[in-house]
């Protein structure tokens, strides 16, 4: 199902189906940190889906360990790069297979501080948005390259070094969405997430 060169993209809708158990002691308190039991639900489908996504594209052990910075990969699996991304009622989770790759989601809402914010964490070259939708585009490729090259936020206001590839996603009307693979395209197969019903 995964074959080299290719990036899968799942797009799971987080207000549908059970809430499965934590996966472990460390993802159950991050669940129970969360404010509502509504945004507990859906971290806890999130992160759900990313194991049983994992599980249909390798037969290594679900042993999670982190890099730098927090970014988590597949202690038994290296080969096999995901990421995972959420925002409201939505996630995307995103797997390739020996490329690094980020993936970005934002829910587009009102932001008043949107040129601000840009000013402040975008890096240099980037043109100011014009407006909401525009801001929340560039977000999610700037944040999901951060990802991808797994520095997170700690990268905010550089660009990484290396060649990276941005694809935006068409996920819907309320939503912004990018994903970012270290190296040359590759062609994106785009699924919809039917677990956890």
């Amino acid at each position: 199902m995964l074959n080299t060169g290719e990036v899968h993209v799942w797009r799971v809708r987080l207000d549908r189906g059970k809430t499965p158990a934590a996966g472990s002691a460390e993802e159950a308190a991050r669940a129970e940190r969360l404010v509502t039991p509504a945004l507990r639900q859906r971290y806890l489908r999130a992160h759900g889906a990313l194991r049983e996504i994992l599980a249909q594209v390798t037969d290594a052990p679900l042993a999670f360990g982190t890099r730098e910075h927090g970014k988590p990969h597949l202690v038994s699996s290296p080969e096999v790069r995901f990421n995972l991304s959420h925002s409201r009622e939505m996630a995307l989770v995103a797997v390739t297979r020996d490329a690094d790759v980020g993936v970005d989601i934002e829910r587009i809402r009102p932001l008043a501080e949107y040129a601000a914010i840009a000013r402040r964490y975008f890096p240099a070259g980037y043109t100011e948005p014009r407006n909401v939708r525009e801001f929340f585009g560039n977000w999610t490729r700037f944040e999901a390259m951060l990802k991808a090259h797994g520095s997170g936020l700690y990268g905010a206001g550089s660009t990484p070094e290396g060649e990276w590839t941005v694809t935006e996603l068409a996920i819907g009307p309320r939503f912004a969405a990018a994903l970012v693979v270290a190296g040359q395209a590759r062609p994106v197969v785009m699924h919809d997430y039917q677990g956890g019903e």
